[in-house]
């Protein structure tokens, strides 16, 4: 039996209005994805605040997810005294969990579908970290989008 693909990655967005990305690279062990700092032209402006985006996971199958999860959470446990220190000053964290979604086939069928463990919820709650889930169609070009076959007759 053929495994579908599943894609997702799950990314870590930090934004403060002092710390350098250099700072938060090195104390997360983390290499952004793309970061800016404080007063750096940003667009049209000097940044007001610090942004930097990881990757933390990523993977192409649903059956790779909960062990993503479960290293999400590792992460976020080891780096607890980082949490409390980038929060007092002000710091904001969220965490983006990116999901690929395919087209439905007939109306009615599951596209999606998110289930998050206990111990992530947790971890999220007690440091104060935003949780936004996300879902991106991508058409398989290889295949045409079918319509429902339950259609209006009016």
């Amino acid at each position: 039996m053929k495994k579908t693909k599943d894609p997702f990655n799950i990314k870590i967005v930090l934004r403060h209005p002092s710390y350098k990305p250099t700072d938060i690279s090195k104390a997360l062990s983390l290499k952004p994805e793309f970061s800016y700092a404080v007063g750096q032209k940003f667009l049209k402006s000097s940044a007001k605040w610090t942004r930097f985006c990881a990757c933390l996971q990523k993977g192409n199958y649903a059956s790779e997810y909960g062990r993503a999860l479960t290293k999400v959470v590792l992460f976020l446990e080891k780096n607890s005294t980082f949490w409390t220190e980038f929060m007092v000053g002000n710091g904001e964290v969220e965490l983006i969990l990116n999901h690929e979604i395919s087209p439905q086939w007939e109306e009615g069928d599951k596209c999606f579908e998110l289930s998050l463990a206990p111990a992530l919820l947790a971890q999220l709650s007690t440091r104060g970290i935003d949780l936004r889930v996300q879902g991106w169609f991508k058409a398989d070009k290889s295949r045409p989008l079918r319509r429902s076959r339950h259609r209006n007759s009016s």
